[in-house]
């Protein structure tokens, strides 16, 4: 199968997401991280063209410990909007990627650039013409800080790539990982506890018969 993961900064994905990118790519699927923006305002570096450049030669490294590739879009940090534009470029790079699972931010999210990135994979999924469509899902990022309302319908076990998703995250050096990864390890170990593990990774699904899709796809 294959699998995207939108996010909208390069960190996103597998902050969100990255223990489960390690277990479908470990099980054979291909995964490709799909970062809107280049995370140019956030960096070490002197400007912000140097930091999108950093930025992506790190998110290039830290999806490939991840057995994943990852691949740019031409927004603007800061700068994602909902539009029919935006909607448009979405809808055709899945119909031109035919992924058979999307996942990407929830929408309710404080971070004007997750929510346009939800809002708008919502809206080119509803409007792809590949039959069938990809089962879409949702990740938090920072939850009680970025994203809100977040109640969890499906629970991932990721205890044996923790560390794995710890490694690729730092990886992300001039992205201040020491400042947002903590708190990713809380959310896991938090969630964790919710099914009865060391760490699990949550997500909700866009339509109620995907819940049991993406335990089954892990299981075979």
């Amino acid at each position: 199968m294959h699998i995207l993961v939108f996010g909208a900064h390069p960190d996103d994905p597998d902050s969100g997401a990255g223990g489960l990118i390690a277990l479908l790519t470990e099980a054979g699927h291909r995964v490709t991280a799909v970062s809107f923006t280049k995370g140019e305002l956030t960096g070490r570096m002197s400007s912000i063209e140097e930091n999108a450049k950093v930025n992506v030669e790190e998110a290039i490294k830290a999806f490939k410990l991840l057995g994943a590739s990852v691949i740019f879009l031409d927004f603007k940090d800061g700068g994602v909007w909902v539009t029919e534009e935006t909607v448009i470029k979405v809808k055709s790079l899945l119909e031109r990627l035919k992924p058979d699972i999307v996942l990407t931010h929830w929408p309710v999210d404080s971070h004007s650039d997750h929510r346009a990135v939800g809002i708008a994979t919502i809206g080119a999924v509803r409007r792809i013409r590949t039959d069938p469509k990809p089962m879409l899902y949702f990740y938090e990022v920072m939850t009680g800080m970025q994203t809100h309302c977040f109640i969890p319908e499906i629970y991932v076990n990721v205890t044996e790539k923790a560390e794995l998703k710890r490694k690729a995250c730092y990886l992300h050096e001039n992205c201040f990982p020491e400042k947002w990864y903590p708190v990713h390890e809380k959310m896991m170990e938090f969630r964790g506890l919710e099914m009865g593990a060391k760490y699990a990774e949550a997500f909700i699904s866009f339509k109620k018969d995907y819940a049991h899709c993406l335990k089954k796809i892990l299981d075979h």
